[in-house]
């Protein structure tokens, strides 16, 4: 049968005999020998490479998920089901269960709820005919997570005690007895070798529910029983000999935030220093021991000794520096709040200490910047064909690997009392030789080190600074926040805002409310609200003016749902809506760059400040919209709840076709349009981008959360009838990574943010999606994007499209070296000042839907305009 018709249709069976299962199913004697065939067989039949591959990507998942790198976790166990679901030609094979699971826990872990939701559906319906013994207490385990996740502890504690029992009728019986009559260390080891793989993953199992029991307890208040769970969880572990140190880290970890909870801020930072130093030990440089650091440093703080704070949180970052990754918002709030303590009462050290807090800033990074740097690292794995890029990316992933498991055998040592010198001087020389390997990457693709993050110092970031530029960057916290502002050749200035996340949200809703509602039957927008505006300049920047003074020109980097916000329309005091043309808009005064990150901004600037393409423009523009039919085959209603009927929604844009006619025009000679059936993705990739110094995308953004099963920010193209799905209808950020440009501008029309909260319950999650398909462009060789963040009046729109190319090329008198935020803010104050007369354009509906993200063009390099500055009123 395997012969004859392929593994899927005799894999099940044959499964199930490997488990030593009857057809009633009950438990017979199990063949090791006979598993090892069927995996020999599956191996012969997929294709032992994609097998191998498989296996590659599931441990690669499992090291990214342990170090707390969610995003990189979850794009390494799609990779996983999608190759196991190719071999198993079927998409509800039982074996796909686990990679499905994994990939729903991670989503969690991202608060990604509601695509967590529908993928643990799909794994509750496979787990049933799984040959995995296990994979029945691992979902209710993970189903436990992801009820913590979202603090529903009462279904957290249900599927704990479920995934507990479960894991407890696989586990032998003297692990079990070793709770009241524990064995000594050679019974343990003897015991532990005599595991089989599926029983020793029951083992951690049982210790991992149990101490989230634990960890649900001390949630609930109940100390006395969080701290008989989590002794409970650490001797599972030691009875079996299994007691790595990272599951001993977490415990203890566990542990110090449980003494938080009762407020003993002291004894928590003792305990979570302690966990650290564990964690360093089995997992030297990774992210979970810079998190327990930063969890220290906070309990630190919360003592009253700012000073072990700082340490605790220079500690943490220096590892996050090390390793290029970032941490959750609301800890580096923590280490800006030490190092504000730290200041006060010692003047001399403020300067110093306010620089680190222009670098500890730099730290922060929300869920979806984190997928997308992950996911787009690894995309550039395929390199475009370059297969020295290619091969260095693969030998560096390796590498991880292998360090990682050196790492697990040195822990191992250290706890049985043997040496581990020789092993530190194997991890020394993996981790000199992956070093080589990130440089050979950077070597081959320049452009990758734009995805890497590196820290920036204040130093180097205002080298790059104009005269008359200031940068302002937020970082938006649970309590409160903070704002830094930058000029050339000065200090860094450091504001602690009032203003919450959940509150800049409200905010944020507020301004957009007008413009997310469209307009009225009368073609008006609603009327906008100022009041809104108003409040959150003053509580953003208004803090910071002493900074604006004598410049006219903010580069600000937003968080959270000011990533959906242009920051042009904020009002620097209070205006009439009844005559919104004389109202004190910021973009009066200052032009407005949105950079995705600081050390984007950096590496950005390190490149010629305009194209030197030969062709002036191409435009891309009214694409056909997959059908239905096409839509359901990609979005199926099990997996993607109402994908389909949402992407149906985003129809054709034929008014935009005009707009790249009027554009084409507007350039000149040698302008290119590629329109209808010639806008595909092919067509896109076809096309020699890097000739033309515009380039320019009539068409839908579509962002995660958009669409729950689209898994990266992508635009959409044509899709012709002849398509089998809709798959070729998006042009993927991935894809987009790998398009190679040398653009003063990429322009966006149609892109709609949707404002800071979506339908899948996300905060800011679709405008920081915005950002990271601004970044795939940057990344591609764009210098700006000029992006739409909410579809306005097509009209309107082409106005100040036609009149921002008019003023960038030099077309119009006078704007000559016109920079690309120059160009912006003249066409953006050209209509309002056309409002005089009474006329609406005002209103930010019409004006304010473009934002410059990146540079763009940088024009020349002293402004000559004849703007003042901020404070003396422009």
């Amino acid at each position: 049968t395997v012969l004859a018709d392929g593994l899927p249709a005799s894999l099940p069976v044959i499964e199930r005999l490997a488990t030593g299962q009857s057809a009633t199913g009950g438990a017979v004697a199990r063949s090791q020998a006979l598993q090892l065939a069927v995996s020999r067989y599956a191996a012969d039949r997929v294709g032992a490479a994609d097998e191998a591959r498989f296996e590659h990507l599931m441990l690669l998942g499992r090291e990214l998920n342990q170090t707390e790198n969610f995003a990189g976790a979850e794009d390494a166990y799609r990779q996983a089901l999608a190759i196991r679901a190719t071999a198993l030609r079927s998409e509800n094979d039982p074996n796909l269960a686990s990679p499905m699971m994994h990939i729903a826990l991670n989503l969690s872990n991202q608060g990604r709820f509601a695509e967590a939701n529908r993928l643990f559906a799909r794994a509750d319906a496979l787990v049933p005919g799984s040959a995995d013994r296990t994979a029945a207490g691992r979902l209710q385990q993970y189903r436990g997570m992801h009820a913590l996740n979202q603090n529903d502890l009462d279904a957290a504690a249900q599927s704990m005690l479920a995934a507990e029992t479960g894991f407890r009728a696989l586990v032998p019986e003297a692990v079990l007895r070793g709770r009241r009559n524990q064995p000594n260390n050679a019974a343990a080891a003897m015991l532990s070798e005599t595991l089989d793989p599926q029983t020793h993953s029951a083992v951690l199992g049982l210790s991992e529910a149990v101490r989230y029991r634990g960890v649900i307890a001390s949630r609930k208040g109940d100390i006395a029983q969080a701290s008989a769970d989590l002794e409970e969880s650490r001797s599972i572990l030691r009875n079996a000999s299994l007691a790595p140190g990272t599951l001993e880290g977490r415990a203890l970890r566990a542990e110090g935030m449980a003494l938080t909870r009762q407020d003993r801020n002291r004894a928590a930072a003792e305990r979570l220093t302690d966990a650290s130093v564990r964690l360093a030990i089995s997992l030297p440089g990774e992210r979970p021991v810079a998190q327990t650091q930063f969890l220290a440093g906070r309990q630190w703080l919360a003592a009253g000794h700012p000073g072990e704070a700082v340490t605790a949180f220079r500690s943490g970052a220096e590892v996050l520096r090390a390793r290029r990754i970032g941490l959750n918002v609301a800890e580096v709030i923590s280490y800006l709040d030490a190092l504000e303590a730290s200041g006060v009462g010692n003047p001399s050290a403020r300067p110093s200490l306010r620089a680190e807090a222009f670098a500890a800033a730099q730290l922060a990074q929300r869920s979806e910047t984190a997928r997308f740097l992950a996911q787009s690292s690894a995309r550039l794995a395929s390199a475009g064909g370059n297969e020295q890029v290619a091969n260095s990316l693969r030998r560096r992933e390796d590498l991880d690997l292998e360090i990682r498991s050196l790492l697990t055998e040195r822990d191992t040592a250290l706890a049985a009392g043997r040496s581990a010198t020789h092993l530190d001087r194997r991890i020394a020389d993996r981790r000199a030789t992956r070093e080589e390997a990130e440089a050979d990457v950077l070597a081959a693709a320049p452009e990758y080190r734009a995805l890497r993050d590196e820290a920036i110092s204040a130093q180097d970031t205002s080298n790059r600074l104009g005269p008359r530029e200031v940068l302002v960057q937020i970082i938006l916290g649970p309590q409160h926040s903070y704002a830094l502002a930058l000029r050339r050749g000065q200090p860094v200035q450091v504001a602690r805002l009032t203003l919450n996340e959940v509150q800049a949200g409200r905010l944020v809703r507020a301004v957009r409310s007008a413009m997310d509602a469209g307009p009225q039957a009368n073609g008006a927008p609603l009327p906008f609200n100022t009041a809104a505006a108003a409040e959150l300049y003053d509580r953003l920047l208004r803090p910071l003016e002493a900074s604006f003074e004598g410049t006219d020109s903010l580069v600000v980097v937003p968080d959270g749902a000011l990533l959906s916000l242009p920051f042009g329309l904020l009002l620097t005091g209070q205006a009439d809506g009844a005559n919104l043309a004389a109202a004190p808009w910021l973009i009066r005064r200052q032009s407005v760059v949105h950079a995705p990150s600081v050390q984007a901004l950096v590496t950005q600037r390190a490149r010629a400040p305009s194209s030197s393409a030969a062709q002036p423009y191409i435009g891309f523009g009214d694409f056909i919209p997959a059908t239905t039919a096409q839509l359901n085959r990609s979005f199926p209603r099990d997996r993607c709840g109402n994908d389909a009927a949402q992407a149906a929604l985003l129809g054709r844009l034929p008014g935009f076709a005009r707009e790249i006619r009027l554009a084409a025009g507007v350039m000149g000679p040698g302008s290119q349009q590629r329109l209808g059936r010639e806008f595909t993705a092919e067509a896109v990739r076809q096309t020699r981008l890097d000739q033309f110094r515009i380039v320019h995308f009539a068409t839908h953004g579509l962002l995660p959360n958009d669409l729950s099963c689209l898994t990266e920010p992508s635009i959409m193209v044509s899709n012709l009838p002849g398509d089998p799905d809709a798959t070729r209808g998006f042009l993927t950020s991935s894809a987009i990574l790998r398009l190679r440009m040398d653009a003063d501008l990429v322009i966006l029309s149609a892109c709609n943010t949707a404002g800071p909260e979506t339908a899948g319950g996300g905060s800011g999650q679709s405008a920081e999606a915005l950002s990271g398909l601004a970044r795939a462009f940057l990344v591609a060789g764009a210098r700006g994007l000029l992006a739409t963040h909410w579809l306005a009046n097509d009209v309107a729109a082409t106005v100040l499209m036609t009149r921002i190319l008019a003023l960038q090329t030099g077309t119009e008198p006078g704007t000559a070296g016109m920079s690309s935020a120059q160009a912006l803010q003249r066409a953006q104050m050209g209509l309002i000042e056309a409002s005089a007369g009474g006329i609406i354009l005002a209103h930010p509906y019409y004006w304010a839907a473009f934002a410059l993200i990146g540079d763009g063009r940088r024009g020349l390099p002293e402004r000559t305009a004849q703007a003042t500055s901020l404070m003396s009123g422009g």
